[in-house]
């Protein structure tokens, strides 16, 4: 998602046409009753998703951020599980801790305990966003202002990688010989790992907000202003649902067993959609 300061913000009338949408897209479960839902994690075992809700301005320090619990069905544990955060945007579970982005720290909760343990600043951080954790364990977050890359390390936060390439850095999707990352210009790129140089692998995804494994190569991208892609192992985007003329955004999506999970900051839930077999390409 983008700063509160650049959001234009749509309201969703009852008579509002549906979104547009490729055949066999449709939701199989929805949660509403959120509060500027950003993004959403699963826990190891499966039970378990956290969503952090911004509940407020994206970049105001107000302490009305939260976490909510949903089963993996699509039911509400417990809305406000976790208390005390500004505006949470990206989330990542690692192990017994869960990890999210929360304007200039990174924040760290006791999954078990259910409360915060830690929290981590980052050096010239201005808008923290997606978070990830690296094959090697180690967490990284993507901010969206300063074009770099944060790793967590010995209990403090440095760049692990900046430069004009990452401008309006967003998405990230660790893989073992990579990390992927989509931007609010609009490109998908790939870190190698070793060099921690940036390639382009796709352009024109808009302003770009989450990243999630879709097989074969392929990738879902998504659009927060309203827009779901498929990006083909070739670079080839397709446009899968478009919500633009309806408010709905669709932020930081999440891949979970055979369901891509979606928060809509507006109207304010979190969907989640079954890709049609075989999936489309474009």
């Amino acid at each position: 998602m983008r700063p509160a300061s650049l959001i234009v913000l749509v309201a969703l009338a009852a008579c509002s046409p549906r979104p547009t949408a490729q055949a066999g897209w449709e939701p199989v479960w929805r949660v509403g009753g959120l509060a500027d839902p950003e993004s959403v994690a699963a826990s190891p075992d499966g039970r378990t998703l956290y969503v952090a809700n911004v509940n407020g301005e994206a970049d105001a320090r107000d302490g009305n951020g939260f976490i909510s619990r949903l089963s993996p069905g699509g039911r509400m544990i417990e809305r406000t599980w976790i208390t005390g955060l500004d505006a949470p945007k990206g989330a990542v579970v690692a192990g017994d801790k869960l990890y999210v982005s929360d304007i200039t720290r990174l924040v760290e909760i006791d999954r078990n305990a259910g409360r915060i343990t830690a929290r981590y600043d980052a050096p010239g951080g201005k808008f923290l966003n997606d978070v990830a954790v690296l094959p090697d364990g180690a967490p990284v977050v993507s901010d969206s202002q300063t074009a770099r890359i944060y790793v967590l390390k010995e209990g403090r936060l440095s760049i692990w990688a900046e430069g004009p390439l990452l401008k309006g850095a967003n998405g990230l999707l660790p893989e073992p010989g990579r990390l992927l990352m989509i931007t609010m210009g609009g490109k998908l790129l790939a870190f190698d790992y070793a060099t921690r140089a940036p390639k382009v692998l796709a352009d024109g995804l808009g302003l770009g907000d989450g990243l999630a494994p879709a097989g074969g190569g392929a990738y879902y991208a998504s659009e927060w202003p309203g827009r779901l892609y498929l990006i083909g192992p070739d670079g080839k985007v397709a446009t899968l649902i478009d919500s633009r003329k309806v408010g709905v955004y669709i932020n930081d999506i999440a891949r979970f067993r055979d369901e891509l999970l979606v928060p809509h900051m507006k109207p304010g839930e979190v969907v989640a959609y079954r890709a049609p077999k075989p999936a489309a390409r474009p």
